[in-house]
């Protein structure tokens, strides 16, 4: 005998006994997957899946900071061609990211830069806050850049974190910069995705 699963994307799964065979999202009909009655393979048709996805980016240079620096400033979500995002996305006051929704999600900032000289540490830091006061680093990415000749030398640093977001009010992150030096800037293009972040719902808080 099979059973009727009925699940939402938010709630998670109940069972309730039936002989149908079937698994039904909660959002209505056409939205099935099949479940064999014994030993089997279970395909998914429609209906799971990424619930929100979105990617932001600076649009202008920003200037490296000698000293731990919020990136604040001109940030925009991509909206290059083809550029797309799921759910209702995530908003941003200056600088900081607001989720739009629970759950737990993957976070990757990145950052081009463009300097003219040899610093030894570049780096790029994901902070979060679970009480909307106080922010802690939890991801770092970092550069070495030597000046090879006269002209600007490029460098790119990332990190990623995986973030649980029980609380929307008080759970929010931000991205800071800093160099050895105060020289360059980390590259920012209302076209190209140079510096910025990419935000992922994974699934349900843990």
């Amino acid at each position: 005998m099979a059973s009727v699963i009925t699940a939402t994307t938010t709630s998670g799964l109940t069972q309730s006994a039936d002989n149908s065979g079937v698994l039904q999202l909660a959002s209505g009909t056409g939205n099935l997957v099949t479940v064999p009655s014994s030993t089997g393979t279970m395909a998914l048709t429609s209906g799971l899946g990424l619930t929100e996805a979105d990617q932001w980016r600076v649009t202008a240079n920003t200037n490296i900071a000698s000293s731990s620096t919020v990136i604040s400033a001109n940030w925009e979500r991509s909206d290059s061609s083809g550029a797309g995002y799921i759910g209702t996305g995530m908003t941003q006051s200056s600088g900081v990211f607001t989720f739009p929704t629970t759950g737990t999600w993957y976070i990757r900032g990145f950052g081009q830069l463009s300097i003219d000289a040899s610093n030894r540490y570049n780096s790029l830091i994901m902070q979060v806050t679970v009480n909307n006061s106080t922010y802690t680093d939890i991801a770092n990415g970092t550069a070495f850049i030597s000046r090879t000749n006269a002209n600007y030398t490029i460098g790119y640093c990332s990190c990623e974190y995986i973030f649980n977001v029980t609380n929307t009010t008080n759970c929010k992150v931000r991205f800071i910069q800093y160099g050895e030096s105060a020289q360059g800037v980390w590259n920012g293009d209302t076209n190209v995705n140079t510096t910025g972040a990419i935000f992922m719902r994974l699934g349900a808080s843990t």
